[in-house]
């Protein structure tokens, strides 16, 4: 076995597709996880939280689209008004359960960058409708003559926003008559609001479900990226193994190793060891580049990462190995390690999240190795230990599959 691994080093060391992938795909996965960039995946909001208050969105360039509604009308607010009673109105808007509601801060709007805001939000968003809140807006809502105060600017198709309109006149009406009173309108809003049924919300959730920040979810996204491209060069190098194995084949190398009484198994776990070692070596280089890329910027530890890296190549390397065994074929081998590498991770949900496809391609996602890797990090994130039980066990079973898969591969293939 030793002089199998041996050999099978040295034609890879002398092969330059190898160096490439082996080189190459840690340094794009670096340059991804450096990425500055927030908002690159949908981001998924607490269901109670959600239908009570009002989302902050930090600048007015943040796009809404990336907060998932939940099947709530989303509607994004420039507040310029900042005012009690404008913090009345969105809350009570929010807390129908209809809407989300999201506001960007804007003092000192004006209305050519409004008019501006309102163009690209149309381009560039997606969202129910917009909505702007000026300075005026507590004496016009207080006198009930809306005119300024309070701009309301439909942006879709959505049959909702007559469910919006109906809401935003039973609020400014409720601000109208309480300001009749001659008192303190928010006493008086909030007397009448005392004297309505109070609601209740129940959030029930999956206890497997693993709850992240927006920026867990942006870090998350981007080590799926990362997992992406590593697993290319992971998937490739284990092709290049492969193609070993098929040449002894042909060039009867693989007979004479016979001769030596060397089992099929024996021969398979030479080279599966062989993928290992180049998997230890592509993870090294990455586990070098890594160093490049602050802590934060990985949003888990550092030594986790890397020890995915190298489960991950390992699975991957040894299911290329599998598949060239298989298919007896340097190009079909080649073919079936891109299909291998394109369709996993698609169906991962490394590149789009799955949330709303059907229950057949959620089923087929657990299938995909990166699937559990992606699950596994979450867990990590969060802090959770038993992310490191879940990757020794993912990892054994993919490892029990493939070496036996491979063992009978080559029997199938000598046609014993």
């Amino acid at each position: 076995m030793k002089s199998i691994i041996n050999s099978t080093i040295k034609l890879l060391f002398r092969n330059a597709g190898f160096w490439f992938f082996m080189i190459i795909t840690p340094i794009l996965s670096t340059l991804i996880l450096k990425v500055e960039q927030t908002n690159l995946s949908s981001y998924e909001l607490d269901g109670s939280a959600a239908a009570s208050q009002v989302v902050e969105v930090d600048s007015a360039d943040e796009k809404v689209a990336y907060y998932s509604g939940k099947g709530r009308y989303v509607i994004k607010v420039y507040d310029a008004s900042g005012s009690e009673l404008s913090e009345y109105l969105l809350s009570k808007m929010a807390e129908s359960g209809a809407f989300l509601v999201c506001r960007v801060k804007a003092s000192g709007m004006t209305g050519e960058e409004l008019a501006e805001r309102i163009k690209l939000d149309a381009e560039k968003d997606r969202m129910g409708a917009a909505l702007f809140l000026g300075k005026d807006f507590d004496a016009e809502a207080a006198a009930g003559t809306v005119k300024d105060g309070i701009k309301v600017f439909i942006l879709s198709e959505d049959e909702r926003k007559t469910l919006m309109n109906g809401e935003l006149t039973m609020i400014l009406g409720q601000i109208r008559r309480a300001a009749q009173g001659g008192g303190d309108i928010l006493i008086a809003l909030r007397s009448m609001n005392d004297n309505l049924p109070k609601k209740t919300v129940e959030t029930l959730a999956d206890k497997d479900e693993v709850s992240l920040t927006n920026e867990q979810v942006d870090h998350r996204t981007l080590i799926g990226y990362a997992f992406a491209i590593m697993t290319l060069g992971f998937v490739f190098t284990g092709v290049f193994i492969a193609h070993t194995a098929i040449n002894e084949k042909k060039d009867m190398v693989l007979t004479r190793i016979r001769l030596t009484r060397l089992s099929n198994v024996q021969y398979f776990t030479a080279k599966f060891i062989s993928g290992a070692i180049v998997s230890a070596m592509q993870t090294a280089i990455m586990a070098g580049c890594s160093f490049l890329i602050p802590k934060e910027k990985l949003g888990i530890d550092r030594l986790s990462f890397i020890l995915m890296i190298f489960l991950l190549g390992l699975i991957f390397c040894s299911l290329s190995l599998l598949l060239g065994i298989l298919f007896d074929n340097v190009m079909s081998a080649n073919i079936a390690a891109f299909t291998l590498w394109s369709l996993s991770a698609m169906l991962a949900g490394m590149y789009f999240p799955l949330d709303s496809t059907t229950d057949t391609i959620k089923t087929i996602s657990y299938l995909m190795p990166q699937k559990w890797f992606l699950r596994i990090t979450e867990y990590l994130m969060t802090g959770d230990g038993k992310g490191y039980i879940m990757i020794l066990g993912v990892t054994a079973a993919y490892m029990v599959i493939i070496l036996s898969l491979g063992s009978v591969g080559i029997k199938f293939r000598n046609n014993e």
